[in-house]
């Protein structure tokens, strides 16, 4: 029997898939015959509109202070007039902006980008990356974690160890908790994650986010008439969720998008 305020609630309520869709349909049913259910649907880059629509809700929206802290957002345009680097990254830096926008986030970037974007991605979070102070990088997947920490661990600063660590979601849960202990007294905490880490997830030292603006997502092949996992460009909703993932706890944190502000602006999808 149920009570006479019966409340439920769905967080993260972003991140579209079949499953949040199916689960609103059957709590969308749920409601036209239960009036006594409160449903609560919750996101820091919530599409009220839509979701309003949905489920007919006319009341206003909820919305809940803003962030404790401002964050610095550095595109890769701005990268190479921030940090000093070597001419030859310099020379890296300008090929990824024009291939960035060339591409318009329609099709997803060419090995040789990739390969590019990880070497300017390792050197970027060894100079951000300071004691005490832990910098968190997003990627597509697996390989893309592998590939980061091979090339973060062929450089060497001097009197600083950079230890990785992984998250995704074919890594043990113990091993992924790694990355919430302590490290030693000269080592660099470096999270290389997936779209695992965008939600849900506080990490106290965190002050430095690096997204290189992809994920991995189910595509349909016209020709082949096949579903593809391929790496696939996020949404700005997406891009705001892994920025927050610094400056929570504690001011300071940046956010350093691997993509062009033309490309945010214009060309990323507002929500999946």
């Amino acid at each position: 029997m149920l009570a006479s305020h019966c409340s439920t609630r769905i967080d993260e309520i972003h991140e579209r898939s079949v499953d949040t869709d199916i689960l609103c349909l059957l709590c969308r049913r749920l409601l036209k015959t239960n009036s006594t259910i409160r449903l609560v649907l919750m996101s820091a880059t919530l599409a009220a509109g839509k979701f309003q629509e949905y489920f007919g809700v006319s009341d206003p929206v909820i919305k809940v202070g803003a962030k404790r802290f401002p964050i610095e957002e550095i595109f890769l345009e701005d990268l190479s007039s921030k940090y000093s680097f070597p001419h030859k990254m310099t020379k890296s830096f300008e090929s990824l902006v024009s291939e960035c926008n060339r591409l318009q986030c329609k099709t997803s970037p060419s090995n040789s980008y990739m390969e590019k974007l990880f070497q300017v991605v390792a050197s970027l979070a060894t100079t951000v990356g300071k004691l005490g102070s832990a910098v968190l990088i997003f990627v597509a997947g697996m390989n893309d974690i592998v590939s980061v920490t091979e090339c973060i661990e062929q450089l060497m600063v001097p009197g600083l160890v950079f230890k990785c660590f992984p998250i995704h979601s074919d890594i043990a849960f113990e091993d992924q908790m790694k990355v919430f202990d302590d490290v030693e007294s000269n080592e660099v905490k470096i999270i290389i994650a997936t779209n695992a880490a965008e939600s849900s997830v506080t990490l106290p030292d965190c002050d430095h986010v690096i997204c290189l603006g992809l994920c991995k997502q189910i595509v349909y092949n016209k020709l082949s008439h096949r579903q593809m996992l391929l790496p696939t460009w996020i949404s700005r909703a997406s891009s705001t969720q892994r920025a927050g993932r610094t400056s929570r706890v504690r001011p300071g944190g940046r956010v350093y998008r691997m993509y062009t502000r033309e490309c945010f602006t214009n060309y990323m999808l507002e929500f999946e």
